[in-house]
């Protein structure tokens, strides 16, 4: 920002500070509302949609964003199933893919039990577990039958 003040990009500034302002005026209105929104969900006795809105683990709690958010991950790792072998990195995916079974396992011991947790990191540790088996597939398998 600083850079751009002394380059003469001051309209540049003011438009990134309106953004944040206009970003945390959202959120701040989202905190705010929340509760009396998730209070009237739970009396409205909508079915499902209340029991949604009345679990721990549901969307008006902090259990319920922290997964989502881990999709991005997951789902990164799931839309790359074909990344070429060369670029496979054998640590990093035995890192995710012990993550992913690890947290599915701790997201079942929780309390609230956290069925969303558990899911994003199911689908982790498959998809990386899928680039790790191909990636010791064709470095120390496919390679000795080369050879």
């Amino acid at each position: 920002m600083e850079y751009k003040l002394n380059n003469g990009r001051k309209d540049e500034v003011e438009e990134l500070a309106k953004q944040v302002g206009l970003v945390g005026a959202v959120m701040g209105g989202s905190i705010a509302a929340g509760p009396p929104i998730r209070a009237r969900l739970i009396q409205a006795n909508l079915g499902q949609i209340s029991t949604i809105a009345k679990s721990d683990a549901g969307p008006f709690r902090v259990h319920f964003w922290a997964p989502m958010s881990k999709w991005l991950i997951s789902g990164a790792s799931l839309m790359d199933y074909n990344r070429p072998t060369e670029k496979i990195s054998i640590s990093q995916y035995s890192s995710l893919t012990l993550c992913g079974c690890i947290h599915a396992w701790y997201a079942l011991l929780v309390t609230p039990v956290n069925y969303m947790l558990c899911s994003v990191n199911v689908a982790l540790l498959l998809s990386s577990g899928w680039h790790l088996g191909r990636k010791i597939k064709a470095d120390f398998i496919d390679e000795k039958h080369d050879a």
